[in-house]
């Protein structure tokens, strides 16, 4: 027979909430988020949509927890060519304005000179699903970890209720704590879209693995990007999608 739990709403879930963004003062996107690392979803998020880039010329972020908002200070401003994103987006996804107009720049492929060993990947996803403390308490969350090349560790892992906000949230700690993407892997427990993969570019990651699946379009981002895109990593095995001469067994 099925066990039954009631719950009172307050205990009945992750909290989500609509966070707004802000640069300069400037609206640039409303997300449904976990309302815990502001920051570094903020900064991952303008990093992804290259409205920022030059780690020397952020002045400040502010987050103002009552007003589910965050400000970011920096000396560099929003394009006037950018149209922001005004509206709340979905759960746990901070749209790409960039993907929406349609206005993707002629991609640069990344380059790594670095290897990465099956067995590594499988050991780092490994790795974020026993890290990712909220996930393992049952709430509905996304883990996202970052990895060297021949290491089976993470150097980081972020969580929120959506797959972008966790990568916006890992890639903006990586970039605050200054920690370089270029030799490493991202790993995902969620599915990968066509903007995860304009994330990982965006942040210079050249390896982008996830626990489950992926979009035909991310798949094939993914290759004019440069990025060796991995899926189905678990039980032992693993999918390379595009780049497949980063993937070297030791």
């Amino acid at each position: 027979m099925a066990k039954v739990e009631y719950c009172p709403i307050d205990l009945a879930g992750s909290p989500e909430r609509s966070i707004r963004i802000f640069l300069n003062g400037v609206p640039v996107a409303v997300s449904q988020g976990s309302p815990h690392g502001l920051s570094e979803l903020a900064i991952g998020y303008l990093l992804a949509e290259g409205l920022i880039a030059d780690r020397e010329g952020l002045i400040s972020v502010r987050e103002e927890a009552s007003e589910d908002a965050v400000f970011v200070e920096s000396v560099e401003s929003v394009d006037a060519a950018y149209t922001p994103l005004h509206r709340v987006t979905s759960a746990g996804c901070a749209q790409s304005a960039l993907l929406r107009g349609g206005r993707i720049p002629d991609p640069m492929p990344l380059e790594t000179a670095s290897a990465f060993d099956p067995d590594d990947l499988l050991s780092q996803m490994e790795a974020l699903c026993r890290k990712s403390p909220r996930r393992n308490t049952g709430e509905c969350v996304h883990g996202c970890g970052v990895g060297a090349a021949g290491s089976p560790e993470l150097v980081l892992v972020r969580e929120d209720i959506g797959r972008h906000n966790a990568m916006d949230k890992l890639i903006g700690q990586a970039w605050l704590d200054r920690i370089g993407l270029s030799d490493k892997a991202l790993f995902i427990t969620g599915r990968i879209s066509s903007e995860m993969t304009l994330k990982a570019y965006r942040a210079g990651c050249p390896v982008l693995v996830s626990r489950k699946s992926a979009t035909d379009d991310a798949a094939r981002r993914a290759a004019s990007f440069g990025i060796t895109l991995v899926s189905h990593c678990r039980d032992g095995s693993l999918r390379v999608l595009s780049c497949p001469e980063r993937i070297v067994a030791r």
